[in-house]
């Protein structure tokens, strides 16, 4: 499925702009501006607001918007902090060239390299900010969630105030079911603050808890993930991807589809060139970490065997796990925009709270 073309719907969009509490700004952009839903809840909500809008392709043709055809990046780096209010519901998808456009990857964001176009839009859109302008964003859930995004997200609550992370809800796009927060990012810089945690339901944005800023600066941007592990399990994820997989040759466990109550990893083959890293033996807990089973465990009774990438398993050499985990089942949101998964923090925080 193509993720990269996904408008904002008008009620979204209303949505989220009523809920920036700021002074009208006097002009507002959106650099990937699509359907320029978003811009026009914006001049709903301030009529004398001045809408530019920016897209790679062919806009619907408007008066009300400024429009200029145009990569955003570029855009961004010809209009550095020039803007008080910025809106953004950038493509989600992969990028052929990473920092293809260099001056974006400044001070800050020096050092980040990503293959994922929405972070590059991400820094752009941040770019374009003036000082105390806001952003408001839409980004997929693994942004927030994901430890792949640690780093970016310690940068950002380092040098901005992220004033609020918003859920949306899974059906926001239709069908799709894609998982995605929007951010409100303000570009200035807070010493000590909170950020207000919450979700849209039937159009209207509730909050039920917030992070403080010292936990936000870690990179942990979720309630899931600022739990205090207090026992760190000797868990592991496997080496091998399923692109490995042949006809015959030595055996591994691989995750199943298969979501009933008896879930249990089946078996593939790898060849026997390749010398695997991580090993169940009987008695260890096998976890699936990707896909429709995600979440999914079983107590491993066999002979030790390898176990593929899609696979966590964890050592219970006392029994305390499994007799703690007995007849429970992972009920925690899964991760992740078209193929779910949980990482080895959400199964430590989720063994820990039972």
């Amino acid at each position: 499925m193509d993720y990269s073309k996904f408008y904002t719907p008008q009620k979204t969009a209303k949505t989220l702009i009523y809920e920036l509490s700021i002074p009208e700004p006097q002009k507002v952009i959106d650099i990937c501006c699509g359907s320029c839903n978003l811009l026009f809840a914006a001049k709903k909500k301030w009529n004398n607001v001045n809408l530019y809008g920016v897209d790679i392709s062919e806009s619907q043709s408007t008066n009300e918007v400024i429009y200029e055809r145009k990569d955003g990046r570029q855009f961004a780096i010809e209009h550095p902090h020039e803007f008080p209010l910025v809106l953004a519901n950038p493509p989600f998808d992969f990028i052929k060239i990473k920092k293809q456009f260099p001056k974006l990857f400044v001070n800050e964001f020096k050092d980040i390299t990503t293959s994922r176009l929405e972070i590059e839009m991400l820094i752009a859109n941040l770019s374009l900010l003036s000082q105390n302008g806001v952003l408001l964003i839409i980004l997929p859930s693994s942004f927030v969630e994901a430890e792949t995004y640690k780093k970016i997200r310690q940068i950002i609550a380092n040098n901005y105030y992220v004033e609020s992370i918003i859920k949306l809800n899974e059906t926001t796009f239709g069908a799709s079911r894609i998982n995605c927060y929007a951010l409100i990012i303000h570009n200035t810089l807070k010493t000590q603050y909170h950020t207000k945690i919450g979700c849209i339901s039937e159009d209207l944005i509730s909050y039920t808890s917030n992070i403080n800023s010292e936990t936000l600066k870690k990179g942990y941007w979720t309630c899931d993930n600022t739990t205090f592990v207090t026992n760190s399990l000797n868990i592991k994820r496997g080496n091998i991807s399923s692109a490995c997989f042949t006809s015959n040759g030595q055996p591994i466990l691989h995750t199943a589809k298969t979501t009933n109550c008896n879930w249990s990893p089946q078996i593939k083959y790898i060849s026997k060139d390749i010398v695997p890293t991580v090993f169940a033996e009987s008695g260890d807990i096998i976890v699936s970490r990707i896909g429709k089973s995600a979440g999914q465990w079983c107590l491993y009774k066999g002979e030790k065997i390898a176990i593929s990438d899609c696979l966590y398993r964890i050592k219970d050499l006392d029994t305390s796990l499994i007799k703690k985990m007995e007849g429970k089942k992972f009920d925690r949101n899964l991760k992740g925009v078209a193929t779910r998964y949980i990482t080895i923090t959400d199964f430590n925080c989720w063994i820990n709270s039972l």
